[in-house]
């Protein structure tokens, strides 16, 4: 009986120990190693989990169809170990090649093409698209990074009203071309006035008076731009 009591007093001990040398190990996991070109920001980064399944990360339906940023392939997913002006600490970090198309039906029209792309959002919720009315098009704003400390960047896309084509916008200003549209991560939002774009630019500490202005911008759907007057 003494001998059947000390196996199981063992046996309990060899258990619990494993148990304890298994705990440490998973808490010890080390993180994924990015396979991305290295920048400033992974040094803030852990990745915590390799995705291959093309996730999609913004969705927005449309009229007649659907907008989508969907990663490619290879799509690190982490967060943010430190706050910065990107994002808040425990941040939700997304790194990918990923594709901006438009989707209707199985047809599939590759709009834009970001290429190594990281972006911190608070969550994993899928990103929405600003819509914004024109008289000759819809419009629709993606900015997949929430925040920067000195203004963020949409990308945006038409939906030409007369045609139904749809195509990226570039952004004219003071004949300087841009893909991304700059604006204020506070309130005002873009909006339409007159079928005039307004953007409340990023203001920060010594903004010159004439740079905290609106800009005001005309849709050129033409030349697939947005002109600032």
């Amino acid at each position: 009986m003494q001998v059947a009591s000390s196996v199981l007093a063992f046996s309990l001990l060899v258990a619990c120990n494993h148990q304890q040398v298994n705990s440490s190990t998973q808490q010890q996991k080390p993180s994924e190693v990015s396979l991305f070109p290295k920048n400033d920001l992974m040094d803030s980064i852990v990745i915590d989990a390799v995705n291959e399944d093309k996730s999609i990360r913004a969705e927005q339906q449309t009229e007649k169809g659907t907008l989508l940023m969907i990663a490619k392939g290879r799509e690190e997913l982490g967060h943010l170990v430190v706050s910065s002006t990107m994002g808040q600490e425990g941040d939700q970090t997304f790194q990918s090649n990923y594709s901006i198309i438009y989707r209707q039906g199985d047809q599939d029209k590759v709009l834009m093409e970001l290429p190594n792309y990281l972006f911190f959002r608070p969550s994993s919720k899928k990103i929405s698209f600003e819509k914004l009315s024109f008289k000759e098009a819809e419009v629709y704003i993606l900015t997949p990074q929430y925040q920067t400390g000195h203004g963020v960047e949409g990308y945006i896309f038409a939906i030409d009203k007369q045609n139904e084509d749809v195509l990226p916008l570039e952004i004219v200003k003071k004949d300087q071309v841009s893909k991304t549209l700059l604006y204020s991560e506070a309130e005002p939002l873009p909006s339409v006035e007159n079928n005039i774009l307004v953007v409340h630019p990023p203001v920060g500490a010594g903004t010159q008076e004439a740079d905290a202005k609106d800009i005001f911008y005309k849709l050129d759907l033409n030349n697939k731009r947005f002109v600032a007057e």
